[in-house]
């Protein structure tokens, strides 16, 4: 370049970094390949800084603006005062004392102090609106030692990972934002609330007299005075159902069945039904009553295996436990038999339970001779395509869900056979529970969970487990041959629950 560009304004483009650079051309270096300019303008805002060197290598495009002749005239010209600026004048001469403070990142070299404090006036921080490009001729100013800065190619590296950084340049802003700090002390709120003398407040606080000052009963006798009155709705009538019963009935008799003589134990039922316990005898003509109208003992049987299946059906999880989708999960019982009437209801209730997909294993000894009713109830049995097995041992090789016991009679005695003792053994050991149908007076040895009893519960003796009672259809005449007044207790079941009577 010529020198005869000196004094000319030009217009400088060096790149997205960089930006653009218009001023007036001061020094040209032809050895140095380098460019002076002053009064300079960086995207259109003026620089602080006097004079800005830019190496030519930097430079992707040069404008001139003006020659000599025509920029010494624009540079003579004075500048119009603003509006804004004018308004600044008449408050900086309102209030002088007012001082601004800013961030050691974002000041100037004050020319009337030699040290690196800083400080500028109010004006002249609203002449210029802080932004990115004038935070980096802040940085520019701060590298170097004198007002003149030549931006280097490492320099421009450092701008453009600054431009990228998003939290930077919100870190850049906030900086550069100045903020005012008036120190306007109110002397005379401040002397009230310090003054205080020291030896008032050591004096203790009587919090019982402070509390006599306050009459509790006659802020709230106020309190309920002031609220507007309540006129209280007339309650409508109770909504029925359908099926419900309006008319009130009479009181609730709870022993609805009575014995010719005291019982010897009671149960309760959920609803507070008092069930009284009936002797073994007392039963034995009930059941000859029954047969004598009609009720045989195949009936019976059938009774108690209905519903003694239904019970354990439930037990075993219902609805959830047996259904299509649940396939692969059947649950599996054991019911140990002995060829007498106890014996013929458990093979009754493994037939009910087989036809409900239940996986059940009947165990019972071959004695030789077997009453006919209870060979029938096997004969029946094994039409479900199930197999009897005279040893648990033997047929029982995976995990059993529970175990039907059938094996005690109130007729022979048969915990004294070999054949019992050994699957009474093998019941404890298991960790199956236990239903015993049909229980005897004086108890069992196996250790039942449930029990269930047939049409009136006989007492129980040391009986822990929980105690069930099945209904068996017998008409209240059966029950009136056998001199009992009787009332149903199971309502809308065939089994309900028994509860001891304390």
């Amino acid at each position: 370049m010529s020198i005869n560009w000196i004094g000319c304004l030009v217009s400088l483009d060096c790149g997205d970094v960089l930006g653009t650079y218009q001023g007036q051309v001061k020094a040209v270096d032809n050895s140095g390949q380098t460019l002076t300019i002053s009064h300079t303008y960086r995207n259109g805002i003026a620089c602080e800084i006097p004079e800005i060197t830019i190496n030519a290598a930097d430079i992707k495009d040069l404008k001139l603006v003006k020659g000599p002749e025509e920029a010494a005239c624009i540079m003579l010209k004075p500048t119009t005062p603003s509006k804004l600026k004018t308004e600044e004048t008449e408050q900086e001469a309102v209030a002088p004392t007012v001082k601004v403070l800013e961030p050691q990142i974002g000041g100037y070299p004050d020319s009337n102090h030699g040290n690196n404090n800083f400080h500028v006036s109010p004006s002249r921080y609203r002449q210029q609106t802080p932004t990115r490009d004038r935070g980096e001729n802040f940085q520019f100013y701060r590298n170097g030692s004198s007002p003149r800065y030549t931006p280097t190619k490492e320099d421009q590296v450092e701008l453009r990972s600054r431009r990228n950084s998003a939290s930077d340049e919100k870190c850049s802003r906030s900086s550069l934002t100045p903020r005012k700090i008036e120190f306007r002390r109110k002397p005379a709120i401040r002397e009230n609330c310090f003054s205080a003398p020291v030896e008032s407040m050591l004096d203790d606080f009587d919090f019982e007299k402070n509390l006599k000052l306050f009459d509790k009963k006659a802020v709230f006798e106020e309190i309920e005075n002031g609220q507007p009155v309540v006129v209280k709705v007339a309650e409508s009538k109770s909504q029925y159902r359908h099926d419900e019963n309006i008319l009130n009935s009479g009181p609730v008799t709870f022993q609805q069945i009575k014995l010719p003589s005291p019982a010897e134990q009671k149960y309760v039922t959920d609803s507070g039904l008092v069930i009284p316990c009936i002797t073994y005898d007392m039963r034995c003509r009930l059941f000859a009553a029954s047969e004598k109208y009609g009720f045989s003992v195949e009936r019976r049987i059938e009774m108690v295996g209905r519903s003694a299946s239904e019970m354990v059906l439930q037990l075993l999880g219902g609805s959830h436990r047996l259904n299509p989708q649940n396939g692969h999960q059947l649950p599996t019982v054991v019911i140990l038999c002995c060829p007498h009437i106890q014996g013929a209801q458990g093979l009754n209730c493994a037939r009910q339970i087989a036809n409900h997909n239940v996986k059940t294993v009947v165990v019972i000894p071959h004695l030789g001779h077997m009453e006919k009713i209870v060979e029938d109830e096997l004969n029946l049995y094994k039409l479900c395509n199930r197999k009897t097995f005279t040893s648990a041992k033997d047929a029982i090789t995976g995990a059993v869900d529970m175990i039907i016991n059938c094996m005690d009679s109130h007729e022979s005695d048969m915990p004294q056979q070999t054949w019992y003792k050994i699957h009474e053994e093998w019941a404890n050991q298991n960790k199956a529970p236990v239903l015993t149908i049909d229980p005897l007076i004086n108890g069992t040895t196996v250790q039942a969970k449930w029990c269930l009893q047939l049409v009136l519960p006989l007492p129980l003796k040391g009986n822990n487990s929980q105690v069930y009672l099945c209904d068996l259809g017998f008409p209240k005449q059966v029950f009136l041959d056998a001199g009992i007044k009787y009332i149903s207790p199971f309502s809308h079941k065939f089994v309900i629950p028994l509860h001891p009577n304390s």
